[in-house]
């Protein structure tokens, strides 16, 4: 354990983000310890996400106009001035005490370098059941890596690991940047994961096409064969390829669960009504 007060900066990479942004950044304001330093990095939002994070007196707006979320991280990484950098998306929820508890795992834990955490979608109704499967999903893909792989959306390293891979991390369209920052990062220390800091977000990406979700998630394929070998890559193709059993659970999700659910919150709204008028 340190005695060192170490310091967060949280960058958030935003990229037509109005819908979300504004819930994320209302969680980093109720945070019981506040983040030294808020950094939104713009990345060519065309809607009123700049607009949304200037009215925050505490964040920091920079732009990227190199367009990925690999070049955006990367520009808010460079600029973070703290001892921890937390990266999170613009659609992450945090609980109060998120800040409190990544700064807690680095101090407790010199040798850690890295940590991630989960999530429970606030857009699904089978909010549990999406919550395993993501886990079990990076669990898998940690296990054939050696190393834990990162979740973007919830995930914090020191600052002086970034400075010692910042020029090793590629800056391309088609890889999974979260999963690429593991790879560089395993030989610098542990890299964790902790249910003490596990954020509400949106599911929103597995509710597009078909065909983008193929060419998102083939993003994690190729991150691995530019990292790792044949065998890793292929074996990380047939795990993946599993990874349309998620449009079946997302259709019966908008299609059955969450309009039967809300359904039935109309109902019990309604005898509630009932029941207090026959009073």
């Amino acid at each position: 354990m340190t005695n060192k007060t170490l310091t967060l900066s949280i960058v958030i990479p935003a990229y037509n983000e109005e819908n979300y942004l504004r819930a994320c950044l209302d969680s980093i304001a109720g945070q019981s310890v506040m983040p030294e330093e808020v950094i939104v990095v713009d990345n060519n939002s065309s809607d009123n996400t700049r607009a949304i994070a200037k009215s925050y007196g505490f964040v920091k707006l920079v732009r990227e106009k190199q367009q990925h979320q690999s070049f955006a991280q990367k520009t808010g990484f460079d600029l973070a001035t703290s001892d921890i950098i937390g990266r999170i998306d613009a659609d992450s929820v945090l609980p109060t005490d998120w800040v409190q508890n990544v700064k807690k795992h680095f101090s407790n834990q010199p040798e850690l370098v890295a940590l991630s955490g989960g999530t429970l979608p606030y857009d699904m109704a089978a909010k549990n059941a999406s919550s395993r499967i993501l886990s079990l999903y990076l669990g898998l893909a940690s296990r054939l890596a050696g190393v834990r792989m990162l979740w973007g959306a919830n995930c914090a390293l020191r600052r002086s690991a970034w400075q010692e891979i910042r020029h090793r991390v590629l800056t391309r369209g088609d890889i999974w940047e979260d999963f690429d920052l593991s790879f560089c990062l395993a030989p610098h220390g542990e890299i964790m994961s902790f249910k003490d800091i596990d954020v509400a977000s949106s599911f929103r990406a597995v509710h597009k096409s078909i065909i983008t979700q193929t060419r998102y998630q083939f993003r994690a394929i190729r991150t691995f064969h530019l990292r790792t070998n044949m065998l890793k890559t292929a074996t990380v193709f047939c795990i993946w390829s599993t990874m349309y059993f998620m449009f079946l659970l997302v259709t019966l999700d908008r299609f059955g669960l969450s309009p039967a659910i809300r359904l039935l919150g109309s109902l019990r709204r309604a005898a509630k009504i009932v029941s207090l008028e026959a009073e």
